[in-house]
């Protein structure tokens, strides 16, 4: 898939990555708790979302600054950056991200929740219709 239908099929997995952070965000709260030791694995579990969202992100343009922090750091992640991420740039980039795609397609909010609830369960009890 390539052009415009590949941006947005990456956009739309930007925003996926960003949800999952947020939903880790709004699970811990604070910063204290995310780097607390009973989370330890949410900081890298958060990393690798980011390194996700860079990897599509770089499909989109020459400039991944962030991916490249993360990553090429080597074993050395910076739980700060990490969480500023969580907390402040993740939310806007989802947002920005799912304009272009409403604007696309209507539906993409319902595609987006169902194929989150497909790959986890953070909708508490909620079903999707798996009748495919």
């Amino acid at each position: 898939m390539r052009g415009r239908q590949a941006d947005l099929q990456r956009l739309f997995h930007i925003v996926k990555w960003c949800r999952k952070l947020q939903i880790i965000g709004s699970d811990v709260q604070t910063y204290e708790n995310f780097i607390s030791r009973k989370n330890y694995q949410l900081v890298d579990v958060s990393a690798f979302y980011i390194g996700q969202i860079g990897e599509h992100v770089r499909n989109l343009s020459d400039e991944n600054d962030m991916r490249n922090i993360l990553i090429h750091n080597y074993g050395k992640i910076k739980k700060e950056v990490v969480w500023s991420v969580i907390t402040e740039h993740a939310p806007i980039l989802a947002e920005k991200c799912l304009e272009v795609l409403r604007a696309e397609n209507r539906n993409v909010d319902a595609e987006l929740r169902e194929e989150l609830a497909e790959e986890t369960d953070i909708f508490d009890g909620e079903q999707t219709n798996d009748n495919r």
